[in-house]
């Protein structure tokens, strides 16, 4: 059985393993005696540069948590789906129609001073709602039922470049046969999913955690799932997972975001965007007009003729 280490106590770890308890603010600052790459960190790099991933992490000692409203819902959600003992305790209901009011904005931040999730009366509602939808569903319902964990903090360090390495799986059952992660959505139908799902790196993600979990358990789950809800009624759910060429594609760059990482720790180089050609320098872009736009400039040029 693995072995998972109790880290109610701790704000940072200096060793590989599995550690329960770590509050979500510790994980996401500096967790290891190094710099560490998470998974939507790895994200950022890939789809942005090393300044937008600087800036936006606990990288930046001026870096501030957004306080938004479609982050407390998220925050909400999981807390609920994933560790339901906690919500009533977590939450501060606002008993108000909308944000617009000033007492009720002034009730917002007086709850996430308090470090409480601040909710309309009418979302905490619609949370318990959504939460009773997914338990029905026939697969999404078992996904974080029985024996498991949430939330788990699996640190390791890289082996080709020695970097730490870091993932926060939202569930997964006692024998880390699968993975569990709970996406809201404005839509659960896979097919829009797919399109989005590529946009956000999430075939990245999926292979990151199915990475992690090897790494400090030495067995690797048998599948990673995204279970996908709609925010609104009547909050329908799909269970989605990706194929083995697009696990195999998200690999492949993180492996790339991982070696990028290094580079900018080791030389304390955090640019913007620079092209593929010449990564140690800045120099103009050259761009082509998309397909599309040339095909459309083409298709006017010939009916001009």
């Amino acid at each position: 059985m693995q072995t998972i280490i109790d880290a109610s106590k701790m704000k940072t770890v200096s060793e590989p393993g599995v550690y329960a308890g770590l509050d979500a603010a510790d994980y996401h600052s500096q967790l290891t005696p190094t710099p560490s790459l998470s998974s939507s960190m790895a994200r950022t790099l890939i789809n942005e540069c090393p300044a937008m991933l600087w800036h936006g992490s606990y990288l930046n000692p001026d870096h501030e948590r957004e306080e938004k409203a479609h982050f407390d819902v998220g925050q909400a959600v999981h807390l609920l789906y994933l560790e339901s003992d906690k919500f009533s305790e977590s939450i501060a209901i606002v008993d108000a129609t909308d944000w617009r009011k000033k007492e009720a904005q002034q009730q917002r931040d007086e709850a996430r001073a308090a470090g409480k999730i601040p909710l309309l009366a009418k979302t905490a509602a619609e949370i318990r709602m959504m939460r009773a939808a997914i338990l029905a569903h026939p697969i999404a319902g078992k996904a974080f039922a029985g024996e498991g964990h949430s939330e788990l903090s699996l640190v390791w360090r890289d082996k080709e470049t020695g970097v730490w390495l870091k993932a926060r799986p939202d569930w997964t059952p006692a024998s880390f046969s699968f993975i569990a992660d709970l996406k809201t959505s404005t839509t659960a139908n896979p097919a829009d999913f797919s399109r989005k799902a590529y946009g956000l790196g999430y075939h990245m993600q999926a292979a990151w955690y199915l990475d992690a979990c090897e790494a400090v358990t030495g067995t690797r789950p048998k599948h990673f799932w995204f279970v996908v809800q709609d925010k609104s009624a009547p909050f329908l759910c799909s269970v989605v997972a990706f194929d083995e060429d697009a696990i195999a594609a998200g690999r492949a760059l993180n492996r790339q975001a991982v070696r990028q990482f290094a580079d900018c720790v080791e030389r304390d180089d955090w640019h913007g965007y620079r092209q593929d050609a010449t990564p140690d320098r800045d120099t103009a872009f050259i761009l082509a007009l998309p397909t599309w736009a040339q095909r459309d400039v083409d298709s006017t040029l010939q009916a001009a003729d």
